[in-house]
């Protein structure tokens, strides 16, 4: 996953101090992928922990949405039958 997700298998410079940045930078990056996913797996069930990024993005993130005003209020209006209102209960 690390090296197909993240970009380890080709690193973007040639000096190792710049490489080691990188790769500080990404594992902190899998880290955070891998606490977010796991939350977001609990309420939607075509998401597993193990997912990999191209899955989450086409299955949580790539949403048709569309800011309405309604009642002198901006709300973002979801175009989705999946329960994204209980990301926040939990």
């Amino acid at each position: 996953m690390m090296n197909n997700d993240f970009g380890w298998s080709h690193l973007p410079c040639s000096f190792l101090n710049e490489n080691t940045a990188f790769l500080l930078i990404t594992a902190m990056a899998a880290n955070c992928y891998q606490y977010l996913i796991r939350r977001i797996a609990k309420v939607f069930t075509d998401l597993k922990p193990k997912s990999r990024i191209k899955r989450f993005l086409f299955r949580f993130i790539a949403v048709p949405a569309k800011w309405i005003k309604t009642g002198r209020k901006w709300v973002l209006n979801i175009y989705s039958q999946k329960p994204y209102h209980l990301l926040w209960k939990t």
